[in-house]
């Protein structure tokens, strides 16, 4: 073979190559498994992103401003299956909503990740859920007082905006890296094979282009193996995370947090930029609320409450506890061996269904809701109500638990 054989065979071999990559990379775009290109979704092909689970946090920033909501939710795991950013009470002004919770993401994440969104993007109105278990901590010093930090997180790279509120010179460069990186990613074709191949799986779990989570992956396990494997398994894991000793919302003096402090990061620059936020507590099931009662903590519960409240004030934002005890999360968990057991409002303790998030918004959506809600959720806490309205939480509280059955105790709420 002759040198310009050769190099004549290596150049076809090189352009095949190229020409697969290309077509790969054409086929990950067409197939968008991460819902991050916001290609044009195809029944039957593309419409349902079971890889999109795992890689929100990733792309939901970049969709987010993409998508250019004039509404936004956010939060964890809870209002990404709860809240439904179609729902009627939504205000034309603050349309099209976008659905911003991020799984497993902690408070500063949350404010980083809304404070990218709102930067230069013509929002009008946000809803964040906030949540008990996101502002614990173990680590403590309450002698010294706390400092924003300076070094900023890996995922603030992906972020327009610092968190001083300039703009991030290397975001155009992430952002390009980050699309190719998925783009030509064997990885994704991978995922992009299984989209197709999971089409037919109607409780395939999704993402909707709004970022809305409509929990279509709980419905088979309640299928095979009932709702009581649910609530087993968070029943579990809400009772470790609580056991961690010297658990505090206070881990600093004054105080202060690093959550607390990114709650007001995050409402003093919405502020300047002329956005109406509502803050509000997540529904907790009965179980989550005894097993918070159980192991000591209610006194930090009531305390975040009242430090929440302090922060509103001062930004002058409306906040909502819908973490109280009333017919939506009081309905009893369902019992081993009972696979048929449905609940109406809760998919296991820690979160809640979109039932209950249509009468959240509702709530607080009152003034431009079409009609007005008379369910008895949720309550805006004030300075004048607050101390009556959580005595009274104590009280029920304490009275659930001491009706528990004796010969299950604790175990009765850490199924």
């Amino acid at each position: 073979m002759t040198l310009r054989t050769q190099y004549n065979y290596l150049k076809q071999l090189a352009l095949i190559f190229l020409l697969f990559l290309l077509s790969a990379a054409g086929f990950n775009y067409v197939i968008d498994p991460y819902v991050l290109f916001d290609s044009m979704r195809v029944s039957g092909l593309s419409d349902l992103k079971p890889a999109a689970a795992g890689r929100v946090r990733m792309s939901k920033p970049y969709q987010v401003r993409n998508f250019s909501p004039k509404g936004i939710i956010v939060g964890n795991s809870r209002p990404e299956m709860g809240l439904d950013p179609e729902h009627d009470c939504w205000p034309e002004f603050s349309r099209p909503v976008y659905n911003l919770g991020l799984p497993g993401a902690g408070i500063r994440m949350q404010a980083r990740t809304l404070e990218h969104a709102l930067y230069k993007n013509q929002v009008e109105l946000v809803l964040w859920g906030l949540d008990f278990a996101d502002f614990l901590t173990a680590q403590s010093d309450p002698s010294k007082t706390y400092e924003w930090p300076d070094s900023p997180k890996e995922y603030e790279q992906s972020l327009i905006i610092r968190a001083d509120g300039s703009q991030n010179p290397g975001y155009l460069f992430k952002k390009i890296e980050d699309y190719l990186t998925v783009a030509f990613s064997l990885d994704t074709a991978v995922d992009s094979l299984k989209t197709v191949a999971q089409q037919a799986d109607k409780n395939a779990s999704t993402r909707l282009r709004n970022g809305f989570n409509p929990a279509n992956d709980y419905h088979p396990i309640l299928s095979t193996e009932g709702q009581y494997v649910l609530f087993a398994q968070k029943n579990r894991e809400i009772d470790e995370r609580l056991s961690t000793p010297y658990l505090t919302v206070f881990p600093y003096a004054k105080r202060q947090s690093e959550d607390f402090s990114s709650v007001m990061l995050l409402l003093e620059y919405a502020k300047k930029e002329g956005v109406k936020v509502i803050l509000f507590i997540n529904p907790y099931h009965i179980d989550y609320l005894s097993a918070i009662y159980l192991h000591n903590l209610w006194g930090q519960f009531d305390a975040w409450k009242y430090r929440l409240l302090e922060i509103a004030d001062q930004y002058q934002v409306d906040l909502w506890d819908f973490s109280g005890l009333s017919e939506y999360n009081t309905e009893p968990a369902p019992t081993n061996g009972d696979k048929d057991a449905r609940l109406i409002w809760f998919w296991e303790p820690a979160h809640y269904k979109k039932s209950v998030g249509d009468k959240m918004l509702e709530k607080m959506l009152g003034p431009w809701c079409p009609s007005r809600s008379t369910a008895r959720i949720g309550i805006k806490l004030s300075s004048d109500n607050i101390r009556g309205y959580l005595d009274d939480q104590k009280r029920q509280i304490e009275a659930h638990v001491a009706n528990l059955d004796r010969d299950q105790g604790v175990n009765n709420v850490a199924r």
